[in-house]
């Protein structure tokens, strides 16, 4: 049995392109592949723009951009900003559910300082 493969936040994000760039050429499968000169068949085709089995590999991502008239170094580049975003949102994300699951760990000394009223009410210089 093969292993399965584990999605990264740029398969995700080159998934989101790709299927944008397919839904934008108004082609069907079956055309975007016959044109490709079966180089990927009409129903991987299927499955790269629904994200589903594996990844798209670069030969198919080129073959694809080519076909439905999309320019592959700009594309690439809105994947990898894509990623980006994605990857720091997971970070942030896995921060709270942190924060959340150890409050204590996170106290700021400000809020536990058993003086903190004297000191809000000090003149300063």
């Amino acid at each position: 049995m093969a292993a399965k493969i584990e999605w990264t936040a740029m398969d995700y994000a080159a998934k989101d392109a790709l299927a944008k760039i397919i839904d934008d050429s108004a082609l069907a499968y079956r055309v975007i592949a016959e044109r490709m000169g079966g180089v990927v068949s009409h129903v991987r085709v299927g499955y790269i723009h629904n994200g589903e089995k594996s990844p798209v590999r670069l030969s198919e991502f080129l073959a694809i951009c080519d076909v439905c008239n999309a320019d592959p170094v700009q594309t690439l580049r809105d994947i990898i900003a894509e990623a980006r975003r994605i990857e720091a949102e997971r970070a942030a994300d896995e921060m709270a559910d942190r924060i959340v699951a150890n409050p204590d760990d996170f106290d700021v000394a400000a809020s536990i300082d058993p003086h903190k009223r004297d000191e809000a009410n000090t003149p300063r210089e």
